[in-house]
């Protein structure tokens, strides 16, 4: 059986694995086994984690790539950005709750498919261009990478199309980062929402239908209903 590395409760081959551990780790050696050749190690490339047909394996080894190293390497287009200017109940480090004035910036790049479909065929690259939005946590300024499935951004909430190309006039950010979130409470049936960090809270009205599946929260349920961040 040929030797396996786990990175993030996924399974990579020991190549593959101990270069992904480098390109996350860089020049810090955690691994007492893998010391003695740390330094000999090539770290992943994006265009060979752009490869993995795992789309799990795929988002480590982005993560392990990092924001600033992935905008190097793939050249994205900023496709729309919003600010929401905010006044907002914060919860500070007293775990006291106060008024926060801020602007909340979103936006949402496009990477070309062609930097996913090198030498793959037809059959197997991607058809799509890939998306992202850019924020920041509000409490620590620092910025998030969250990748989103344009076309379902657009056709979820009944919106749009779901054949033909994705025109860059139809994304929006807002939509993209409201989609990222999913709520077991139907439309119109939400009190309020509170965030914290990656964690959402939702408080239902007392009458509101709870669903067997979850939804995508809506643009305008995203814009209204969070009365808390921290």
């Amino acid at each position: 059986m040929s030797k396996e590395i786990v990175v993030d409760n996924l399974r990579f081959p020991f190549d593959t694995g101990v270069r992904l551990l480098k390109l996350k780790y860089g020049n810090n050696c955690i691994f007492g086994e893998l010391e003695d050749f740390w330094d000999d190690i090539v770290p992943l490339t994006f265009k060979e984690i752009a490869q993995f047909e795992n789309l799990e394996k795929r988002r480590v080894g982005i993560n392990a790539l990092g924001l600033e190293r992935l905008i190097q390497s793939v050249n994205p287009t900023l496709v729309d950005s919003k600010t929401i200017k905010k006044t907002t109940m914060w919860v500070d480090t007293n775990g006291e709750l106060v008024e926060h004035e801020y602007d909340d910036t979103y936006e949402l790049y496009k990477v070309s498919k062609d930097y996913f479909n090198e030498g793959l065929d037809e059959y197997r690259g991607m058809n799509d261009d890939v998306y992202y939005v850019k924020c920041k946590d509000t409490s620590t300024d620092r910025e998030y990478l969250i990748w989103v499935d344009i076309r379902r951004v657009l056709t979820v909430n009944g919106n749009k199309y779901t054949w033909g190309d994705i025109k860059d006039e139809d994304c929006c950010a807002i939509e993209a980062i409201s989609w990222t979130i999913q709520v077991d409470v139907e439309k119109g049936g939400i009190e309020k929402i509170v965030r914290q960090g990656d964690c959402i809270l939702v408080k239902p009205k007392p009458d509101a239908k709870i669903l067997h599946n979850q939804r995508h929260l809506t643009k305008d349920e995203y814009l209204s209903l969070i009365v808390a961040e921290s």
